[in-house]
């Protein structure tokens, strides 16, 4: 047997995906709202028979393997060595090994190496210990130090048989500019290392705190973006924080590597923090896997909340549910940890929306009404105008309707002008993608997917829900093709996903002969619609012509007119057939 076969026995597709986003059972299969693109309503859907996903919206599909190189962005001998990990199977590959395995490789020895170099340096224990931090949680987070020392990691590393030029494309090493005999050295030296690890729990980066503490020296430094490290696309903390954002469908945003330890520490498992960078779309989309509601817990006076705007907008326009926490002024989330964590987690529970937070921040600022109007105007308006949920925008537009006796309609007409006229930060909406088909276009292609899945879906059973050969003579006559000629066309694995859409869709219909009826009733009345559209379109053809003999023009246009008229006939009775 395979590594892949082994993997896929001991793995079911239900296992694999539930580890990643939250599902919930439809029938005999299990939907959920899709981790590839933003949607409000669920149409991804997992199938445990067939051990497959299939996204109706994106038309993302496929098994475990494709499933995992999706949502980790890896090739797919990473994610077999990431299923086979789960799945207590042995991955051994034969003939090169994937590229980047070298720097996993470095990394990983970068992290045993500091954090050794911690246990031996009781000044850094007892800072760490001074700011909270317990053994458990320096082992868990594997927390080191960097020795004031301009080569020492490099003589570790090269003693391991590892090329100068690979540690330093790892961001561990810069090379000198100057002519000397060593051209490179450390990147971290007398630094407290907080190792930066991605969603399976590998080191990708550092990012290193000054000790002691030196004024002329950066209080932070990061590793640069690597083959393995990008700032934006990265949350630290995401690795143990994950499945607990599941748990409780909501993630805790921090800005500091501190500042979330100390958070997992008082059991804020579920916290996250961005590492040297403002939140991306990226951010965004590894928090909205597992849930949409995110927790600021940046510096709530006035000052910070601004600075954190554009942040709140990306997410506001993903559909999340934006709140803050507010803490006490002057205290970062771990310094309010360390002095009250029952305060803390009091003002988790208590996290205001973000436009019920800047309100009752321009209201604490006692403003004339007209002053306290025109403010609401510049500072709440626009992030209401961000917010994708239309039902959310009308609560907040009647919200503030009547803290500034306003009139809803004004309130409508200024919010109106904040999505035209926005900014291009403003994030209003998601971009389609431009290969969407929208209008009467897509709703004809989604009802004949939905005819030609039914039927490769009921030519597959061993025993058919309807007579088969009625259905096919019913689409002949409707559109003049053979249906299994149209299937033909379709390549493997698009017939597969429509059948499977088909199995989800009709699956749990009460009377399928019905709902089959009313689907060839829809496929028939889109193909007349177009032939009459097309009809018309000639009979002005006919029309406008000049040098044409005109008896024949008259009988031609009365010949397209009747068929006209007997397709509006046939129009009207699918009508009349679907108000009954």
């Amino acid at each position: 047997m395979t590594p892949v076969e082994q993997i896929k026995e001991r793995l079911s597709i239900i296992d694999v995906v539930s580890a990643y986003i939250k599902i919930e059972k439809a029938g005999v299969n299990f939907k959920a709202r899709c981790p590839f693109h933003n949607e409000r309503t669920a149409s991804f859907f997992v199938s445990p028979g067939r051990n497959t996903y299939h996204c109706f919206g994106c038309n993302r599909g496929g098994d475990i393997f494709s499933f995992v190189e999706e949502i980790e962005g890896v090739s797919f001998p990473e994610a077999l060595k990431i299923l086979g990990n789960k799945a207590g199977v042995n991955i051994d590959f034969k003939g090169p090994r994937n590229n980047n395995e070298i720097y996993y490789k470095i990394l990983e020895e970068a992290v045993k190496f500091y954090a050794e170099n911690l246990k031996n340096n009781d000044q850094a224990m007892n800072y760490l210990a001074s700011r909270g931090l317990n053994p458990k949680t320096i082992e868990e987070f594997k927390l080191g130090f960097a020795p004031n020392d301009w080569r020492i990691l490099l003589t570790q590393l090269r003693s391991k048989k590892i090329n100068d030029e690979s540690i330093e494309k790892a961001g561990l090493a810069i090379k000198s500019g100057k002519n000397i005999r060593d051209k490179y050295y450390d990147r971290f030296r007398s630094r407290i290392m907080f190792p930066i690890f991605d969603g399976q729990g590998r080191a990708i980066g550092f990012s290193g705190r000054i000790f002691p503490d030196d004024p002329k020296t950066s209080k932070y430094v990061n590793s640069p973006e690597t083959v393995l490290y990008n700032k934006s696309k990265i949350l630290y903390g995401y690795d143990k924080a994950k499945r607990e954002i599941l748990a409780k469908n909501f993630a805790i945003l921090v800005e500091g590597q501190m500042d979330l330890v100390l958070a997992h520490q008082v059991g804020s498992i579920n916290t996250v923090a961005v590492s040297g960078t403002a939140l991306t779309e990226d951010h965004i989309n590894l928090i909205k896997r597992f849930t949409d509601t995110l927790i600021f817990a940046f510096d709530s006076d006035e000052a910070g909340v601004n600075a954190s705007l554009r942040s709140f907008k990306i997410a506001l326009s993903k559909g999340m549910d934006i709140k803050v926490l507010s803490m006490p002024q002057g205290l970062d989330p771990a310094d309010y940890i360390l002095k009250d964590p029952d305060g803390w987690k009091r003002a988790i529970g208590e996290a205001k929306h973000i436009v019920d937070f800047y309100l009752d921040l321009v209201k604490s600022k006692g403003l004339s009404e007209r002053e306290f109007q025109k403010e609401i105007s510049k500072k709440v308006l626009p992030l209401v105008a961000t917010i994708e949920n239309k039902i959310d925008q009308a609560y907040f537009v009647k919200k503030i309707a009547n803290i500034t006796f306003l009139d809803e309609n004004s309130i409508r007409e200024e919010l109106a002008k904040n999505i035209a006229h926005g900014s291009p930060d403003a994030l209003v909406g998601i971009p389609t993608s431009p290969n969407e088909r929208r209008g009467p276009e897509a709703s004809k292609h989604k009802i004949i997917d939905k005819v030609l899945g039914f039927f490769v879906w009921q030519e597959a059973k061993s025993k058919q829900d309807i007579d088969l050969n009625s259905f096919q003579k019913r689409f002949k006559d409707i559109c003049g093709e053979e249906i299994k000629e149209r299937v033909s066309k379709i390549d493997l694995t698009k017939r597969q996903d429509l059948s499977f859409e088909a199995e989800i869709y009709w699956a749990q219909s009460n009377d399928l002969k019905q709902a089959i009826d009313e689907l060839l009733d829809n496929f028939e009345f889109e193909f007349l619609e177009d032939k009459l559209n097309k009809l018309m379109i000639l009979l002005k053809q006919i029309e406008s012509l000049i040098n044409t003999d005109k008896m024949k023009k008259e009988e031609e246009s009365t010949l397209l007119l009747k068929e006209c008229q007997q397709i509006i006939k046939r129009i009207n009775e699918i009508k009349n057939k679907r108000h009954k």
